[in-house]
């Protein structure tokens, strides 16, 4: 299936589409109500996809902190804090450990950032949500514009990439040793290739003096700038001097650093927007800003997927077992042909001594019971898509509880803890139960659980009655609770060194109708 990647940038909306190797930009609008709902319908027509967000704005900003070194869960905490701290008025925060200082207490060293303006992106994950189509996450250009290091040959050192986006504007990332420390966007107009050499000059000096304020570049130390442009450009950025002021200026051809990519039938061009969505698309990097309800329809998606596959692994396995049986009978056929050749004239002799024997009420008994049985497998087949469709809607409905296990049975008891199975009574005779009932055993646990249980079994309590209310279903049983209270029963779950609780596990039972009508 073809990736879908929407631009964002501070003016307009694209929607690019990437399908082996080869992309193209659909759609383009303005930033506005107007531009979001027809990006929409675009989307919603070519079949509610799912979509992934690429933010290059200029209201993006970068700060680098140290913080102390701890590991787990309170890294993360005190990471969250301390962009919440930096960043107040936006919940578009991104924070990743970029190194350790190699002194002192060897604290981490953090980079945090954040898309300050949140009415470029927050209208626009509003409308797709409301459309329920997935979205993957927000993506930060700055932070994908990485993966340039390697295919420009510039592992280590101080590296600043340069580009040309949509909505005349320089891109300016400042990277070191793969991470990218530093980025902005510069609104800059240049009315000619001629131009493009002395602006970008003049941009890669302002910056550099920026970096040595921030403490991030110091005076004696080189700066290689990689300028990523079309060849009328290319041609002005090698008559610059070769390096002033501990700047070295290198041009690249945008179009050959695609080809090095990957990226097929891409133009000469000096915009790079189209670039950093294949990077996005190659890379697969991970969400940056996208909150958990922004992903709410995704992860839908992905049990949707997960289920689906479920299913095909289940026909499959059918499939190959029955080959498998296939082989084994051709093989068994083989050795036995020499005994079936020699006994066809007994069977056939005893046939003719059959024909004069009268019709004994235990042979009548027999067949009147093995069609009865046939008769059942027939009139109640087990089709297990409303039994998925059922439970995966119901742990999307509680996106805080997580699926760990799912198995199920039919069963001719709805207290039963085991399938049904042919019977056989004193005096020989084989009978089918009734088996009227489908049951499943779900178990799982609560996703990031805090220890609060009372939150826990509210989730809980929440998915069985929404399980309860369902057409079909005949009762919902909790099993097992994320905490057990009762005096005679041993605690459930996980405990870490400081007594806190880690897991909060629990176990459903479902039991569905099967006598009417097909599952």
């Amino acid at each position: 299936m073809a990736t879908q990647i929407l631009y964002i940038t501070g003016q307009t909306v694209s929607l690019c589409r990437i399908a082996r190797n080869r992309i193209e930009t659909l759609v383009r609008y303005a930033c506005d109500d107007n531009g979001y709902a027809t990006v929409c319908r675009q989307l919603l027509e070519d079949g509610a996809h799912p979509v992934s967000l690429l933010v290059d704005l200029i209201e993006e900003e970068f700060r680098e902190e140290s913080l102390p070194h701890i590991i787990g869960r309170d890294r993360s905490s005190l990471h969250a804090r301390h962009a919440g701290k930096l960043f107040r008025n936006t919940p578009f925060r991104h924070y990743h450990v970029v190194d350790r200082q190699r002194g002192g207490r060897r604290d981490d060293r953090v980079l945090f950032s954040a898309l300050t303006n949140r009415d470029n992106v927050e209208p626009l994950l509003a409308m797709l949500g409301a459309s329920s189509i997935p979205v993957t996450g927000v993506h930060s250009l700055p932070i994908v514009s990485r993966h340039l290091i390697k295919p420009l040959g510039a592992q280590t050192g101080n590296v600043l990439i340069i580009t040309k986006q949509p909505d005349d504007g320089l891109r300016e990332s400042f990277v070191r040793d793969g991470h990218v420390l530093f980025s902005r966007l510069a609104p800059v107009s240049e009315n000619s290739p001629a131009d493009y050499g002395r602006v970008l000059a003049a941009e890669a000096r302002k910056t550099r003096r920026y970096l040595h304020t921030l403490r991030l570049l110091p005076h004696d130390q080189h700066l290689d700038v990689y300028a990523l442009c079309d060849s009328e450009r290319l041609e002005e950025l090698d008559n610059l001097p070769g390096e002033s002021d501990n700047i070295r200026i290198q041009g690249v051809h945008l179009s050959h650093l695609a080809q090095l990519l990957g990226l097929r039938e891409f133009a000469d061009t000096c915009l790079s927007d189209t670039l950093f969505c294949y990077l996005l698309h190659k890379h697969r990097s991970s969400n940056h800003y996208a909150r958990p309800a922004d992903l709410r329809d995704w992860r839908t998606h992905l049990i949707r997927q997960g289920l689906r596959a479920a299913t095909w692994l289940i026909a499959v396995g059918a499939v190959t077992l029955s080959g498998m049986n296939v082989v084994d009978s051709r093989q068994i056929a083989e050795d036995s042909a020499g005994l079936t050749r020699a006994g066809n004239d007994v069977n056939t002799a005893c046939e003719r001594i059959r024909q004069h024997l009268p019709v004994t009420p235990e042979t009548a008994l027999a067949m009147r019971e093995a069609t009865a049985v046939a008769d059942r497998l027939r009139a109640h087949p087990v089709n297990l898509k409303q039994l998925y469709r059922l439970v995966g809607d119901g742990f999307t409905a509680q996106p805080g509880l997580t699926m760990d296990k799912f198995s199920w049975f039919v069963a001719e008891d709805s207290g039963a803890d085991k399938p049904v199975a042919l019977q056989q009574t004193g005096d020989e005779t084989i009978t089918l139960g009734q088996a009227p009932y489908l049951i499943s055993a779900v178990s799982g646990h609560v996703r990031d659980f805090n220890g609060n249980y009372a939150d826990a079994e509210r989730k809980l309590a929440a998915i069985a009655g929404w399980l309860a209310g369902q057409s079909r279903v005949l009762a919902v049983k909790i099993v097992r609770k994320p905490l057990n209270t009762r005096a005679d029963n041993n605690l459930q779950g996980a405990m870490d060194t400081n007594g806190n609780r880690e897991t909060a596990e629990f176990e459903l039972r479902i039991v569905m109708d099967l006598h009417h009508e097909p599952v």
